[in-house]
């Protein structure tokens, strides 16, 4: 009797599992799913992707924040950095046109206006790795790991300035 109620139980969770999967990949394979840039993408796909980055950038990020604390000289040195590489898509100030960084699917942050909820750790691995399908590149072929540190702990500056009252 236990079988009996076990094996269509089975199915039907296969079948609601399943399901949506295969509708998925239906669509997927008709072109049916907007791939272009310059329409909005859903709430549930915004939720979902930006769910996965940080969860993603959380586990394979630095613990612990930047094993050299910055010095001065090095807080001048990664503003330097980021107004050559960074801000061009970034943006320099909360007031600066960031045009170009809108433009990219998904936008780039506008970091100086509304800073980041990525820890240090966080910031330093995503400047040095990346973003796959997003404008933002790999700096590691370009950039020490000092100077990304020193990148982070700008960016993370940043924040601490628009918390401030």
């Amino acid at each position: 009797m236990m079988n009996s109620r076990i094996v269509p139980f089975i199915i039907g969770v296969a079948t609601a599992c399943g399901l949506p999967v295969i509708l998925l990949a239906i669509a997927t394979g008709l072109g049916i799913l907007p791939v272009q840039a310059d329409v909005a993408p859903s709430s549930l796909e915004s939720s979902v992707l930006r769910a996965a980055l940080h969860a993603s950038v959380a586990r394979h990020a630095p613990r612990g924040g930047n094993p050299q604390p910055l010095p001065e000289t090095d807080s001048t040195s990664g503003a330097e950095i980021y107004r050559q590489l960074c801000s061009r898509c970034h943006g320099l100030t909360a007031q600066s046109d960031n045009t170009y960084g809108k433009s990219f699917y998904p936008p780039a942050p506008h970091l100086p206006a509304h800073g980041t909820t990525f820890t240090e750790g966080e910031v330093f691995w995503i400047v040095k790795h990346g973003i796959r399908n997003t404008a933002m590149p790999a700096w590691s072929n370009l950039l020490s790991d000092d100077d990304i540190w020193k990148v982070a702990g700008m960016v993370q500056q940043i924040n601490s300035s628009r918390e401030s009252p």
